[in-house]
């Protein structure tokens, strides 16, 4: 996986995934307002307490400071896109522009997924977080011990609440993952947007934030191509793939039209 410039921040790590929160603020998201204006409108009294309020809208605020590509997010859950379905879509998304939790599904917990790891745990995921905090942060001051522990168990939480693991408890275990053909040709359009062509798709390094390898996602679109819902052709190591939309946004509003 490339390593992105996008900052490192272990508020987001922290505060977790927030999939039901994001998905009620972009389901009732304005056009035309801010975003303070947008969550106000959204979760008038809508919360446990004024200090958590807070704490979720500076976060979301924080992850969604950009949202030049999230109008796909936005678009899904104003028509009321599937939540259980949504939450890949926000997964894949956070994994992307945020450097911490992407390098980390990307990795750390893909070489363990494809290793056929069976249960997983907070102190596994230690000495990585040291390592990938003190590679990025070079010359700043170390992560301590708590820190370490700490930001491995909000991984490793965030990654459950996204729906890449499961289990509740201090062990968790890989989900059984099954992209439906239309996410699985949703994220097709970003990925052909985040590497600029559509015949570098298949080889993107960023199908292992879906946990998926090459050779799936070939047996994916060779199935599709079958059914005419792409054009796929190989000749040798030439590539040629032509997806049903130019982008991702357009691809949205045919899911949910």
């Amino acid at each position: 996986m490339k390593q992105t410039s996008n900052p490192i921040s272990q508020r987001l790590v922290r505060k977790g995934a927030l999939v039901e929160e994001a998905y009620n603020l972009f389901g009732s998201w304005r056009e035309g307002q801010s975003f303070e204006e947008n969550f106000n409108n959204t979760f008038r009294g809508g919360f446990r307490s004024e200090g958590w309020k807070k704490e979720v809208q500076t976060t979301l605020g924080r992850r969604f400071r950009n949202l030049m590509d999230g109008q796909p997010l936005i678009m899904l859950a104003r028509k009321g896109y599937d939540l259980s379905d949504w939450k890949f879509c926000l997964h894949f998304w956070v994994a992307v522009h945020e450097t911490l939790y992407g390098l980390f599904v990307g990795t750390w917990l893909y070489p363990q997924y494809q290793s056929g790891r069976l249960v997983l745990r907070t102190e596994d995921v230690v000495p990585y977080v040291l390592t990938v905090w003190k590679s990025i942060n070079s010359g700043s001051k170390p992560l301590s011990e708590y820190g370490a522990v700490r930001t491995a168990r909000d991984l490793l939480r965030m990654a459950r609440d996204f729906g890449i693991l499961e289990r509740d408890g201090p062990e968790k275990a890989f989900a059984s993952l099954h992209f439906s053909d239309e996410l699985f040709l949703y994220f097709c359009h970003v990925i052909a947007s985040k590497e600029q062509s559509a015949a570098r798709v298949v080889g993107s390094d960023l199908w292992k934030l879906l946990l998926l390898d090459q050779e799936q996602v070939h047996a994916h679109l060779l199935r599709l191509h079958q059914y005419r819902k792409v054009d796929y052709q190989i000749a040798g190591s030439i590539i040629q793939l032509t997806l049903p939309c130019a982008n991702a946004c357009e691809y949205a509003e045919r899911m949910v039209a």
